[in-house]
């Protein structure tokens, strides 16, 4: 057992994707090919940003999640983005925690300043891996708005034999909010 800053832990050499509901509460959890990533809590800015996109992907009758888990066909390699789209919820939805790339139709991340986790290098690839078809990320603006956000859209491109994401557009959370509402 593993003791770190009060946090029990199984020998993490030995933990897989269904090992993290068995985890602390109170923590968000994400395995990077075998290696346990406890992610830092989110500002409130980041919170209410969330939970923007998730209501307003609810409001157009998606099935939208705040913190989906992601399952790769390794049995030790999960993503927890902030927000998610999927196709349709598993007859099983209440005895899983994690869902294969394929049940997505979108992810997205939002920039934590003061925690920087890949979202523009390792997470868009590994998303882009699992073929994810549009991976959006947002940050904060450059004047720092409490309110809104800068949204930058991409997608699923495999040209080169290679999938990867082109950014489609950029725009305000409050313009998308606009183009959704209109929809």
């Amino acid at each position: 057992m593993l003791a770190v800053m009060g946090l029990n832990l199984p020998p993490i050499e030995e933990l897989d994707v269904e090992d993290l509901l068995t985890l602390p509460k109170g923590y968000r959890y994400e395995l990077h090919e075998g290696n346990l990533v406890i992610m830092t809590p989110s500002t409130y800015w980041h919170k209410v940003m969330v939970r923007r996109f998730v209501q307003m992907l609810l409001a157009t009758g998606a099935e939208a999640l705040q913190d989906p888990g992601i399952r790769s066909n390794r049995p030790r390699d999960n993503r927890l983005p902030d927000f998610g789209v999927i196709d349709a919820l598993p007859q099983d939805f209440d005895e899983i925690s994690n869902l294969p790339g394929s049940a997505f139709l979108l992810v997205g991340e939002v920039v934590s300043e003061n925690s920087l986790n890949g979202e523009y290098t390792d997470k868009m690839a590994w998303y882009a891996e699992w073929g994810i078809p549009e991976y959006w990320i947002v940050e904060r603006t450059s004047d720092r708005a409490k309110h809104d956000a800068l949204v930058h859209i991409h997608v699923l491109s495999s040209s080169g034999g290679k999938a990867a994401y082109v950014c489609e557009r950029s725009l305000l959370l409050s313009d998308l909010e606009t183009e959704y509402q209109a929809r």
